[in-house]
Protein backbone atom coordinates (compact mmCIF):
# COMPACT_ATOMS: atom_id res chain seq x y z
CA UNK A 1 0.00 0.00 0.00
CA UNK A 2 1.44 3.55 -0.94
CA UNK A 3 1.48 6.63 1.23
CA UNK A 4 3.38 9.61 0.99
CA UNK A 5 5.56 11.27 3.80
CA UNK A 6 4.36 13.94 5.50
CA UNK A 7 0.62 12.62 4.86
CA UNK A 8 -1.38 13.37 7.73
CA UNK A 9 -5.06 14.81 7.76
CA UNK A 10 -4.76 18.26 7.39
CA UNK A 11 -7.47 20.55 8.51
CA UNK A 12 -9.39 18.36 10.69
CA UNK A 13 -8.78 19.76 14.38
CA UNK A 14 -9.78 23.20 15.91
CA UNK A 15 -8.75 24.90 17.68
CA UNK A 16 -10.32 23.75 20.89
CA UNK A 17 -8.79 20.26 19.73
CA UNK A 18 -5.11 21.96 20.17
CA UNK A 19 -5.75 23.23 23.17
CA UNK A 20 -6.59 19.83 24.49
CA UNK A 21 -3.52 18.45 23.70
CA UNK A 22 -1.81 21.42 25.46
CA UNK A 23 -4.05 20.89 28.72
CA UNK A 24 -3.99 17.25 28.62
CA UNK A 25 -0.34 17.16 29.16
CA UNK A 26 0.20 19.91 31.73
CA UNK A 27 -1.88 17.61 33.17
CA UNK A 28 -3.03 20.15 36.05
CA UNK A 29 -5.33 17.83 38.33
CA UNK A 30 -2.47 15.30 38.71
CA UNK A 31 0.23 18.72 39.03
CA UNK A 32 -1.62 20.10 41.73
CA UNK A 33 -2.44 16.71 43.73
CA UNK A 34 1.12 15.74 42.92
CA UNK A 35 3.97 18.65 43.53
CA UNK A 36 1.84 21.30 45.43
CA UNK A 37 2.94 19.93 48.90
CA UNK A 38 6.28 19.29 47.93
CA UNK A 39 6.07 23.08 46.86
CA UNK A 40 4.77 23.66 50.94
CA UNK A 41 7.43 21.58 52.04
CA UNK A 42 9.95 24.02 50.16
CA UNK A 43 8.22 27.37 50.42
CA UNK A 44 5.96 27.22 53.25
CA UNK A 45 2.63 29.22 52.95
CA UNK A 46 4.19 30.34 50.08
CA UNK A 47 3.93 27.67 47.82
CA UNK A 48 1.41 29.73 45.48
CA UNK A 49 4.14 32.65 44.98
CA UNK A 50 6.24 29.91 43.82
CA UNK A 51 3.95 28.78 41.43
CA UNK A 52 3.21 32.65 39.98
CA UNK A 53 7.13 33.08 39.29
CA UNK A 54 6.74 29.88 37.62
CA UNK A 55 3.95 30.88 35.68
CA UNK A 56 5.73 33.71 34.63
CA UNK A 57 8.70 32.25 33.37
CA UNK A 58 6.02 29.72 31.18
CA UNK A 59 4.44 33.42 29.54
CA UNK A 60 8.26 34.27 28.61
CA UNK A 61 9.13 31.37 27.41
CA UNK A 62 5.52 31.05 25.56
CA UNK A 63 5.90 34.79 24.10
CA UNK A 64 8.45 32.99 22.14
CA UNK A 65 6.86 29.73 20.72
CA UNK A 66 3.99 31.61 19.80
CA UNK A 67 5.93 34.14 17.55
CA UNK A 68 7.00 30.81 16.32
CA UNK A 69 3.42 29.81 15.82
CA UNK A 70 2.03 32.74 13.75
CA UNK A 71 4.76 32.21 11.24
CA UNK A 72 4.90 28.87 10.64
CA UNK A 73 3.33 25.59 11.73
CA UNK A 74 4.57 22.08 11.62
CA UNK A 75 4.59 18.91 13.26
CA UNK A 76 7.64 19.31 14.38
CA UNK A 77 6.84 21.95 16.86
CA UNK A 78 10.06 22.87 18.68
CA UNK A 79 12.25 20.97 16.61
CA UNK A 80 11.11 23.21 13.22
CA UNK A 81 11.64 26.07 14.99
CA UNK A 82 15.17 25.90 16.16
CA UNK A 83 15.98 24.87 12.69
CA UNK A 84 14.74 27.63 11.49
CA UNK A 85 16.17 30.23 14.35
CA UNK A 86 19.43 28.78 14.93
CA UNK A 87 20.42 26.05 12.39
CA UNK A 88 19.87 22.46 11.59
CA UNK A 89 22.09 21.00 13.79
CA UNK A 90 20.62 22.67 16.87
CA UNK A 91 17.41 21.59 15.67
CA UNK A 92 17.74 18.18 15.64
CA UNK A 93 19.64 18.51 19.05
CA UNK A 94 16.49 19.79 20.42
CA UNK A 95 14.12 17.53 18.65
CA UNK A 96 16.19 14.61 19.86
CA UNK A 97 16.33 15.62 23.46
CA UNK A 98 12.33 16.91 23.57
CA UNK A 99 10.97 13.92 21.55
CA UNK A 100 13.42 11.26 23.76
CA UNK A 101 12.29 13.03 26.62
CA UNK A 102 8.49 12.78 26.17
CA UNK A 103 9.10 9.37 25.26
CA UNK A 104 9.87 8.25 28.36
CA UNK A 105 7.60 10.37 30.31
CA UNK A 106 4.55 8.63 28.59
CA UNK A 107 5.57 6.03 30.74
CA UNK A 108 6.12 7.72 34.42
CA UNK A 109 2.99 9.81 34.12
CA UNK A 110 1.29 6.44 33.24
CA UNK A 111 3.55 4.82 36.35
CA UNK A 112 1.74 7.80 38.58
CA UNK A 113 -1.39 7.53 37.00
CA UNK A 114 -1.93 3.88 37.39
CA UNK A 115 -0.71 4.52 41.42
CA UNK A 116 -3.75 6.43 41.65
CA UNK A 117 -6.47 4.56 40.01
CA UNK A 118 -4.79 1.70 42.32
CA UNK A 119 -5.11 4.11 45.55
CA UNK A 120 -8.66 4.94 44.21
CA UNK A 121 -10.07 1.78 43.82
CA UNK A 122 -8.67 0.49 47.24
CA UNK A 123 -10.21 3.54 48.81
CA UNK A 124 -13.25 3.69 47.69
CA UNK A 125 -14.39 0.24 46.56
CA UNK A 126 -13.99 -3.54 47.52
CA UNK A 127 -11.09 -3.95 44.21
CA UNK A 128 -7.35 -3.98 45.69
CA UNK A 129 -4.89 -4.78 42.57
CA UNK A 130 -2.49 -2.58 43.18
CA UNK A 131 -1.10 -0.24 40.80
CA UNK A 132 1.08 -2.63 37.99
CA UNK A 133 -2.01 -4.32 36.66
CA UNK A 134 -3.31 -0.92 36.37
CA UNK A 135 -0.41 0.14 34.65
CA UNK A 136 -1.13 -2.45 31.65
CA UNK A 137 -4.78 -1.91 31.63
CA UNK A 138 -4.02 1.87 30.94
CA UNK A 139 -1.53 0.88 28.21
CA UNK A 140 -3.62 -1.21 26.43
CA UNK A 141 -6.24 1.33 26.69
CA UNK A 142 -3.24 4.19 25.32
CA UNK A 143 -3.17 2.27 22.24
CA UNK A 144 -6.63 1.63 21.31
CA UNK A 145 -7.10 5.40 21.16
CA UNK A 146 -3.52 6.66 19.97
CA UNK A 147 -3.71 4.60 16.93
CA UNK A 148 -7.34 6.28 15.98
CA UNK A 149 -8.62 9.03 14.20
CA UNK A 150 -6.40 12.18 16.07
CA UNK A 151 -9.79 13.81 17.01
CA UNK A 152 -11.11 10.65 19.37
CA UNK A 153 -8.23 11.45 21.28
CA UNK A 154 -8.16 15.10 21.55
CA UNK A 155 -12.05 15.19 23.25
CA UNK A 156 -10.94 12.26 25.45
CA UNK A 157 -8.54 14.76 26.44
CA UNK A 158 -11.32 17.74 26.88
CA UNK A 159 -13.57 15.63 28.35
CA UNK A 160 -11.20 14.32 31.22
CA UNK A 161 -8.98 17.53 31.82
CA UNK A 162 -12.37 19.75 32.22
CA UNK A 163 -13.89 17.12 34.99
CA UNK A 164 -10.38 16.86 36.89
CA UNK A 165 -10.21 20.59 36.42
CA UNK A 166 -14.04 21.19 37.47
CA UNK A 167 -13.72 19.07 40.40
CA UNK A 168 -10.22 20.78 42.44
CA UNK A 169 -12.17 24.47 41.28
CA UNK A 170 -15.43 23.07 42.92
CA UNK A 171 -13.28 22.46 46.21
CA UNK A 172 -11.32 25.82 45.64
CA UNK A 173 -14.40 27.59 45.77
CA UNK A 174 -15.79 25.86 48.51
CA UNK A 175 -12.64 26.68 50.26
CA UNK A 176 -13.14 30.27 49.47
CA UNK A 177 -17.24 30.44 50.70
CA UNK A 178 -16.19 29.17 53.92
CA UNK A 179 -13.04 30.87 54.54
CA UNK A 180 -10.53 28.04 55.18
CA UNK A 181 -9.34 27.57 58.19
CA UNK A 182 -8.64 30.59 59.62
CA UNK A 183 -10.10 33.15 57.33
CA UNK A 184 -9.14 34.68 53.59
CA UNK A 185 -6.14 35.39 53.61
CA UNK A 186 -3.21 36.63 51.38
CA UNK A 187 -0.46 35.28 53.02
CA UNK A 188 -0.06 32.66 50.58
CA UNK A 189 0.41 35.24 48.02
CA UNK A 190 3.10 36.64 50.05
CA UNK A 191 7.10 35.86 49.00
CA UNK A 192 7.79 37.61 52.50
CA UNK A 193 6.45 34.26 54.00
CA UNK A 194 8.35 31.53 52.54
CA UNK A 195 10.87 30.30 54.72
CA UNK A 196 13.76 31.88 53.00
CA UNK A 197 14.64 33.27 49.08
CA UNK A 198 16.49 29.92 48.49
CA UNK A 199 14.09 27.88 49.52
CA UNK A 200 11.12 29.71 47.62
CA UNK A 201 13.47 29.36 44.48
CA UNK A 202 13.78 25.23 45.25
CA UNK A 203 10.10 25.31 45.16
CA UNK A 204 10.09 27.03 41.94
CA UNK A 205 12.43 24.39 40.58
CA UNK A 206 9.68 21.94 41.51
CA UNK A 207 6.44 24.39 40.39
CA UNK A 208 8.29 24.79 36.91
CA UNK A 209 7.83 21.21 35.91
CA UNK A 210 3.93 21.85 36.30
CA UNK A 211 4.21 24.26 33.56
CA UNK A 212 5.98 21.90 31.17
CA UNK A 213 4.12 20.69 28.27
CA UNK A 214 1.85 23.94 27.70
CA UNK A 215 3.39 24.22 24.01
CA UNK A 216 2.21 20.94 23.02
CA UNK A 217 -0.78 22.01 20.86
CA UNK A 218 2.13 23.20 18.28
CA UNK A 219 2.39 19.73 17.29
CA UNK A 220 -0.92 19.33 16.24
CA UNK A 221 0.47 22.20 13.67
CA UNK A 222 -0.30 20.47 10.27
CA UNK A 223 -3.83 19.05 11.23
CA UNK A 224 -5.01 22.23 12.64
CA UNK A 225 -7.54 23.83 10.63
CA UNK A 226 -6.11 27.67 10.21
CA UNK A 227 -2.79 26.94 12.50
CA UNK A 228 -1.59 30.49 12.21
CA UNK A 229 -4.19 31.54 14.26
CA UNK A 230 -5.66 28.18 16.08
CA UNK A 231 -2.14 26.80 17.62
CA UNK A 232 -0.41 30.69 19.21
CA UNK A 233 -4.83 31.06 20.75
CA UNK A 234 -4.67 27.10 22.02
CA UNK A 235 -0.71 27.80 23.55
CA UNK A 236 -1.60 31.22 24.90
CA UNK A 237 -4.97 30.17 26.64
CA UNK A 238 -3.20 27.22 27.69
CA UNK A 239 -0.52 28.85 29.51
CA UNK A 240 -2.87 31.29 30.87
CA UNK A 241 -5.39 28.88 32.35
CA UNK A 242 -2.46 27.13 33.95
CA UNK A 243 -0.99 30.12 35.58
CA UNK A 244 -4.32 31.30 36.96
CA UNK A 245 -5.37 27.78 38.02
CA UNK A 246 -2.42 26.99 40.15
CA UNK A 247 -2.20 29.98 41.60
CA UNK A 248 -5.65 30.05 42.72
CA UNK A 249 -6.06 26.63 43.43
CA UNK A 250 -2.81 26.34 45.41
CA UNK A 251 -4.10 29.63 47.66
CA UNK A 252 -7.07 28.30 48.41
CA UNK A 253 -5.04 25.17 49.20
CA UNK A 254 -3.01 27.64 51.69
CA UNK A 255 -6.42 28.93 52.86
CA UNK A 256 -7.38 25.36 53.57
CA UNK A 257 -4.74 24.22 55.87
CA UNK A 258 -3.79 27.30 57.51
CA UNK A 259 -0.54 25.46 58.24
CA UNK A 260 1.90 24.89 56.30
CA UNK A 261 3.51 22.08 57.84
CA UNK A 262 0.25 19.91 57.75
CA UNK A 263 0.12 20.59 54.22
CA UNK A 264 3.73 19.74 53.38
CA UNK A 265 3.37 16.31 54.89
CA UNK A 266 0.18 14.99 53.55
CA UNK A 267 0.46 13.77 50.78
CA UNK A 268 -3.20 12.88 50.23
CA UNK A 269 -3.82 17.13 50.84
CA UNK A 270 -6.59 17.18 47.91
CA UNK A 271 -8.26 14.40 49.84
CA UNK A 272 -7.90 15.85 53.01
CA UNK A 273 -9.48 19.01 51.96
CA UNK A 274 -12.27 17.87 49.90
CA UNK A 275 -13.53 15.95 52.65
CA UNK A 276 -13.36 18.61 55.26
CA UNK A 277 -15.01 20.95 52.86
CA UNK A 278 -17.40 19.45 50.46
CA UNK A 279 -17.57 15.78 51.66
CA UNK A 280 -16.13 12.11 50.74
CA UNK A 281 -18.49 12.47 47.61
CA UNK A 282 -15.75 15.49 46.01
CA UNK A 283 -12.76 13.41 47.47
CA UNK A 284 -13.57 10.04 45.46
CA UNK A 285 -14.12 12.05 42.13
CA UNK A 286 -11.05 13.97 43.08
CA UNK A 287 -9.19 10.97 42.94
CA UNK A 288 -10.62 9.34 39.93
CA UNK A 289 -10.15 12.76 38.07
CA UNK A 290 -6.61 12.42 38.97
CA UNK A 291 -5.79 8.90 38.22
CA UNK A 292 -7.46 10.59 34.20
CA UNK A 293 -5.23 12.90 34.42
CA UNK A 294 -2.24 10.93 34.58
CA UNK A 295 -3.70 8.99 31.60
CA UNK A 296 -4.60 11.74 29.08
CA UNK A 297 -0.70 13.26 29.87
CA UNK A 298 0.20 10.02 28.37
CA UNK A 299 -2.07 10.17 25.74
CA UNK A 300 -1.02 14.16 24.79
CA UNK A 301 2.86 12.39 25.35
CA UNK A 302 2.21 9.84 22.29
CA UNK A 303 0.70 12.30 20.25
CA UNK A 304 3.36 14.67 21.14
CA UNK A 305 6.60 12.12 20.84
CA UNK A 306 5.13 10.37 17.31
CA UNK A 307 4.82 13.83 15.56
CA UNK A 308 8.30 15.46 16.36
CA UNK A 309 9.47 11.10 15.52
CA UNK A 310 7.85 11.66 12.53
CA UNK A 311 8.41 15.37 11.22
CA UNK A 312 12.26 14.37 11.90
CA UNK A 313 11.72 10.88 9.86
CA UNK A 314 10.37 12.15 6.89
CA UNK A 315 13.85 15.23 6.97
CA UNK A 316 16.34 12.32 7.46
CA UNK A 317 16.78 12.49 11.09
CA UNK A 318 15.64 9.81 11.85
CA UNK A 319 15.07 6.48 10.22
CA UNK A 320 12.36 7.72 7.20
CA UNK A 321 9.86 4.48 8.75
CA UNK A 322 8.70 7.16 11.53
CA UNK A 323 7.40 8.82 8.66
CA UNK A 324 4.84 6.21 7.36
CA UNK A 325 1.31 7.20 8.81
CA UNK A 326 -1.65 4.99 8.47
CA UNK A 327 -3.37 4.56 5.36
CA UNK A 328 -7.20 4.89 6.85
CA UNK A 329 -6.28 7.49 10.04
CA UNK A 330 -2.90 8.93 8.57
CA UNK A 331 -1.66 9.16 12.12
CA UNK A 332 2.08 8.52 12.56
CA UNK A 333 1.52 4.81 13.38
CA UNK A 334 5.19 3.77 13.48
CA UNK A 335 6.41 6.91 16.06
CA UNK A 336 3.01 5.47 17.97
CA UNK A 337 4.14 2.45 18.06
CA UNK A 338 7.68 2.92 18.86
CA UNK A 339 6.46 5.17 22.30
CA UNK A 340 4.18 2.28 23.01
CA UNK A 341 7.00 -0.04 23.04
CA UNK A 342 9.44 2.05 25.43
CA UNK A 343 6.47 2.40 27.93
CA UNK A 344 6.06 -1.26 27.68
CA UNK A 345 9.88 -2.22 28.17
CA UNK A 346 10.29 0.80 30.75
CA UNK A 347 7.22 -0.95 32.61
CA UNK A 348 8.24 -4.49 32.60
CA UNK A 349 12.16 -4.02 33.12
CA UNK A 350 12.89 -1.19 35.18
CA UNK A 351 9.55 0.41 36.81
CA UNK A 352 8.27 -2.54 38.79
CA UNK A 353 11.72 -2.35 40.08
CA UNK A 354 10.57 0.92 42.37
CA UNK A 355 7.57 2.45 43.76
CA UNK A 356 6.01 4.83 41.89
CA UNK A 357 6.90 7.74 43.62
CA UNK A 358 10.38 6.82 43.02
CA UNK A 359 10.04 5.82 39.84
CA UNK A 360 8.26 8.89 38.91
CA UNK A 361 10.93 11.26 40.60
CA UNK A 362 13.52 9.78 38.59
CA UNK A 363 12.12 9.37 35.40
CA UNK A 364 10.89 13.19 35.52
CA UNK A 365 14.51 14.73 36.63
CA UNK A 366 15.94 12.67 33.65
CA UNK A 367 13.13 14.15 31.13
CA UNK A 368 12.81 17.66 32.93
CA UNK A 369 16.98 18.33 32.08
CA UNK A 370 16.10 17.21 28.18
CA UNK A 371 13.38 19.50 28.07
CA UNK A 372 14.84 22.12 29.77
CA UNK A 373 17.65 22.51 27.35
CA UNK A 374 15.00 22.09 24.91
CA UNK A 375 13.65 25.38 25.81
CA UNK A 376 16.36 27.40 25.88
CA UNK A 377 17.69 26.41 22.65
CA UNK A 378 14.08 27.29 21.53
CA UNK A 379 14.79 31.16 23.58
CA UNK A 380 17.80 31.59 21.60
CA UNK A 381 16.13 30.49 18.48
CA UNK A 382 13.65 33.24 18.60
CA UNK A 383 15.87 35.74 19.84
CA UNK A 384 17.97 34.73 16.66
CA UNK A 385 15.28 34.13 14.38
CA UNK A 386 13.62 37.78 14.80
CA UNK A 387 16.66 39.57 14.75
CA UNK A 388 17.19 38.71 11.11
CA UNK A 389 13.72 39.47 10.61
CA UNK A 390 13.49 42.75 11.18
CA UNK A 391 10.12 43.54 9.80
CA UNK A 392 8.57 42.29 13.07
CA UNK A 393 11.60 42.56 15.54
CA UNK A 394 10.57 43.95 18.92
CA UNK A 395 12.72 44.30 21.55
CA UNK A 396 10.41 43.51 24.51
CA UNK A 397 9.43 40.48 22.58
CA UNK A 398 12.24 39.32 21.00
CA UNK A 399 15.06 40.12 23.46
CA UNK A 400 14.04 41.04 26.99
CA UNK A 401 11.09 38.72 27.26
CA UNK A 402 13.60 35.31 25.62
CA UNK A 403 16.12 36.79 27.86
CA UNK A 404 13.81 36.52 30.74
CA UNK A 405 13.05 32.63 29.61
CA UNK A 406 16.11 31.90 29.70
CA UNK A 407 17.21 32.70 32.83
CA UNK A 408 14.49 31.14 34.52
CA UNK A 409 15.36 27.85 32.43
CA UNK A 410 18.15 28.22 33.23
CA UNK A 411 18.35 28.48 36.59
CA UNK A 412 15.96 25.58 37.09
CA UNK A 413 18.19 23.10 34.98
CA UNK A 414 21.04 24.50 37.32
CA UNK A 415 19.10 23.05 40.21
CA UNK A 416 17.59 20.29 38.85
CA UNK A 417 21.59 18.87 38.16
CA UNK A 418 23.20 20.95 41.38
CA UNK A 419 24.11 18.09 43.97
CA UNK A 420 21.85 18.06 46.36
CA UNK A 421 21.23 15.93 50.06
CA UNK A 422 18.15 14.54 47.88
CA UNK A 423 20.39 13.22 44.82
CA UNK A 424 21.02 9.78 46.46
CA UNK A 425 20.98 6.46 45.53
CA UNK A 426 19.11 6.12 42.22
CA UNK A 427 18.76 9.84 41.86
CA UNK A 428 22.18 10.17 41.83
CA UNK A 429 22.12 8.66 38.05
CA UNK A 430 19.39 10.88 36.68
CA UNK A 431 21.84 13.97 35.56
CA UNK A 432 24.17 11.19 34.03
CA UNK A 433 21.54 9.56 32.04
CA UNK A 434 20.16 12.71 30.60
CA UNK A 435 24.00 13.52 29.86
CA UNK A 436 24.56 10.39 27.97
CA UNK A 437 21.02 10.64 25.74
CA UNK A 438 22.50 14.76 25.28
CA UNK A 439 25.92 13.02 24.07
CA UNK A 440 24.19 10.37 21.72
CA UNK A 441 22.31 12.86 19.84
CA UNK A 442 25.43 15.08 19.64
CA UNK A 443 27.22 11.97 18.04
CA UNK A 444 24.22 11.24 16.09
CA UNK A 445 24.22 14.73 14.77
CA UNK A 446 28.25 15.08 13.97
CA UNK A 447 28.17 11.67 12.05
CA UNK A 448 25.03 13.04 9.94
CA UNK A 449 26.52 16.65 9.59
CA UNK A 450 30.32 14.71 7.69
CA UNK A 451 28.87 11.42 6.11
CA UNK A 452 25.04 13.06 5.06
CA UNK A 453 25.33 16.88 5.28
CA UNK A 454 22.22 17.49 2.42
CA UNK A 455 20.25 15.49 4.98
CA UNK A 456 21.01 17.52 8.08
CA UNK A 457 20.42 20.74 5.50
CA UNK A 458 16.50 19.56 5.45
CA UNK A 459 16.21 19.56 8.70
CA UNK A 460 13.36 21.80 9.28
CA UNK A 461 12.48 22.90 5.89
CA UNK A 462 9.16 21.27 5.83
CA UNK A 463 5.88 23.14 6.98
CA UNK A 464 2.39 22.67 7.00
CA UNK A 465 1.85 26.17 6.69
CA UNK A 466 3.60 29.60 6.85
CA UNK A 467 3.57 33.20 6.87
CA UNK A 468 3.99 35.18 3.54
CA UNK A 469 6.21 33.56 0.34
CA UNK A 470 8.07 30.70 2.08
CA UNK A 471 6.77 27.70 0.58
CA UNK A 472 7.67 24.13 2.31
CA UNK A 473 8.94 21.79 0.01
CA UNK A 474 7.25 18.67 -1.53
CA UNK A 475 7.75 15.14 0.87
CA UNK A 476 9.52 12.56 -1.66
CA UNK A 477 6.89 9.51 -1.65
CA UNK A 478 7.59 6.51 0.81
CA UNK A 479 5.90 2.78 0.62
CA UNK A 480 3.91 2.29 3.56
CA UNK A 481 3.82 -1.45 4.78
Amino acid sequence: MEGRIGELRHGILSMVDSLAQSVALLSLALGVAFASSAAAGEAGIAAPFAYLIAGVGSLCLGSVIIRFTRRMASAGGLYTYISRGLNPSAGFLGGWLYGGAFAVGISFVLVIGSFFMSTAFTAHTSLHWGWYPWFFIMLAALAAISFLDVRISSRIQLIAAAVGVGAILVLAFAILFQGGDSGLTLAPLNPANAVSTSDLFLAVVLTFTGFIGFEAAAAFGEETADPLRAIPKAILTAVIVAVVYYVFVTWMMGVGFGDASKWAKDPAALDTLATRYVGNWLAVIIDFAVAASGFIAALAGTNLTSRTAYAMGREGGLPRLFAWTHPRFRTPWVGIAFSLVVTLLLGVFFAHRYDPITYFIWMATCATIGILITYILIAIAGISYFARDRTGWNPLLDLVIPAGAIAICGYTLYKSIHPTPGYTGIFRWAPWVALIWLGAGVLIDVVLTISRPERVRAFGTILGASEGAEAAPEAPPVMNP
